[in-house]
């Protein structure tokens, strides 16, 4: 019977090795969501503060995941050292909390995207921008933590938040993981499906954005940005499917939990290069406003008398602001 049993143990480096592969990811993730805290901070002083705030909150409760995923690593490894089935039988409540974290910053992301999104799209099609609202509530009925955006869809993502509970609560162990088959395909692969529902509305407004404005400069930036929102939204669409596929090619092993580890810290980097980007647009921005601010306000006249003489006239006339016009002096001939 022993024999039989370990056979159908996974090995090490399927369960334990994957927890601290992606824990150190993580961590070297988490790392760089520092760097870009600093560089936004010092950047944007003084942006909405919907952004400030929620910038602060996320890198707070950024740093409780990564320290509850390194207290479970670190118990697995060194309580349980060369005891891997006494391992995957404990009960780690700081593995369930990260768990929870990850979902609740990656849901909150969704949310924050969602709003930059209806930022970019107020002038054009608001339904669309309800749409992506509708995905990011769906996406936030699959976690533990429910916020109900829509009274519509109350019933819904109220059974589906209970069913997770349910399953949550009756997994004893990490190797239980195995039997949460439903709602982990449910919230992985709404998470995937709404990554994608906002990268694409948010490549096409930026895309409407450069249609109207006139500056090539600021039509460049906005297609690197269009790049840049597409990829991160790619990125994190594609690390949810990837968790989704290891999960249905390996139940039994903790591949995908070492994946979910990443999962949050790609998130966070996303939002805070996009928004750490957004200097570019406003350098350039301001660069042409300061060239039409130059604009000499002073209109030389050279008219031509009937004997053939030339004479300079001085003609203060105002100009409108933000005018495309050249840097060059404007000379007439009348």
């Amino acid at each position: 019977m022993s024999s039989q049993s370990s056979t159908k143990l996974p090995s090490i480096s399927e369960t334990l090795g994957a927890l601290y592969i992606g824990a150190t990811i993580a961590a070297v993730l988490y790392g760089v969501t520092n760097l870009q805290g600093v560089i936004y901070y010092r950047r944007y002083p003084n942006d909405w503060w919907v952004y400030r705030y929620s910038i602060g909150l996320l890198w707070a409760l950024d740093t409780v995941h990564v320290a509850l995923s390194t207290y479970a690593v670190y118990f697995f490894l060194i309580h349980f050292f060369g005891d891997l089935t006494g391992a995957l039988e404990y009960d780690s409540w700081s593995m369930k909390w990260q768990v929870y974290m990850n979902d609740v910053l990656a849901v909150y992301i969704q949310g924050l995207y969602a709003l930059r999104l209806w930022q970019l799209g107020r002038h054009f099609h608001e339904s669309l921008v309800y749409f992506v609202s509708l995905a990011v509530v769906a996406s936030l009925g699959d976690n533990t933590f429910v916020i109900v955006l829509e009274p519509s869809l109350i019933i819904f993502h109220l059974g589906s938040a209970i069913y997770v509970v349910y399953d949550t609560s009756i997994a004893q162990n990490i190797a239980s993981a195995a039997s949460l088959k439903t709602s982990i395909y449910i919230f992985f692969s709404t998470i995937a499906i709404t990554d994608l529902l906002i990268a694409i509305p948010m490549c096409y407004y930026l895309h409407k954005s450069r249609t109207i404005i006139l500056v090539p400069s600021t039509a460049t930036v906005l297609l690197r940005l269009m790049r840049l929102v597409l990829m991160s939204g790619l990125a994190t669409s594609a690390c949810s499917l990837l968790t989704l596929i290891t999960y249905i090619m390996w139940p039994e092993s903790l591949v995908f939990l070492g994946i979910h580890f990443v999962l949050s810290k790609l998130y966070i980097n996303s939002l805070l290069a996009m928004l750490n980007s957004r200097s570019k647009h406003r350098s350039m921005s301001q660069s042409t406003e300061d060239e039409v601010n130059s604009l000499p306000t002073v209109l030389r006249v050279t008219p031509l008398s009937s004997e053939g003489d030339v004479s300079e006239t001085n003609i203060s006339i105002p100009l409108p602001d933000k005018l495309s016009l050249s840097k060059e002096a404007l000379d007439c001939r009348v």
